[in-house]
């Protein structure tokens, strides 16, 4: 099979499992309706004979095979997309277009690699959720992960903020109070008995559980 094929095929997919996730309907396009110049009819077939999709009428789902299978290359986009935003400082409306480009020559080695040097992040620099990988089930550490908890850093480190993946709500509104926000660089004055980072010229104290839900890159 010809790579656009492929990859229109990857597209839809994609299309049938964030439809899903969106709690929205899967409407198939005009008969004119095109991936790559392949009509989509013809993908959907295409689909239908690899085991992916079932079709009756209207109707699209995806099989068990499907459903992993376009959880695969949404994972590959937003980890991708997330790549492209947090290390490579790209500007995020024009990652996108490289996670796009991207997530097709990603093997899933290679996506598990991705994934252990970010830190495992869980969503996508939208919010949305990345579906989490065999290295995340398992916190390979095979590949030494860049992005890191701050509970990690060493007192005197400076780093940048990456994410922040608070267990309730009301953290994240805290933190963020605090200038503790994606982007910001603080450095880890204390680790006993308590967190201090400063930020500028203010310092915060936060609680060890809070620390490990700040994910930074070391920037000093």
């Amino acid at each position: 099979m010809d790579k656009c094929r492929r990859e229109a095929m990857e597209n839809l997919l994609r299309r049938l499992w964030t439809s899903r996730e969106e709690d929205k309907e899967f409407v198939c396009g005009p008969k004119e309706t095109s991936f790559n110049g392949i009509p989509e009819d013809q993908l959907l077939s295409d689909l239908a004979a690899e085991g992916l999709i079932t079709r009756h009428g209207g109707n699209v789902e995806l099989t068990e095979a499907g459903d992993q299978k376009a959880a695969n290359i949404v994972r590959r986009l937003r980890l991708a997309e997330r790549l492209y935003c947090d290390l490579l400082q790209g500007r995020e409306e024009k990652g996108s277009s490289f996670a796009c480009r991207f997530e097709h020559i990603l093997n899933d080695e290679v996506t598990d690699s991705v994934c252990t040097l970010l830190g495992h992040p869980p969503t996508c620099p939208h919010g949305r959720r990345i579906p989490p990988g065999r290295c995340c089930q398992r916190a390979a550490q095979a590949v030494r992960p860049v992005v890191k908890p701050l509970s990690e850093f060493a007192p005197g480190s400076t780093a940048r903020i990456v994410f922040l993946s608070p267990k309730f709500h009301h953290r994240l509104d805290r933190l963020n109070s605090f200038g503790i926000l994606p982007g910001a660089e603080v450095q880890l004055h204390q680790k006993q008995p308590t967190f201090v980072l400063r930020i500028g010229a203010t310092e915060v104290a936060i609680e060890n559980e809070v620390a490990r839900e700040i994910f930074a890159i070391k920037v000093a």
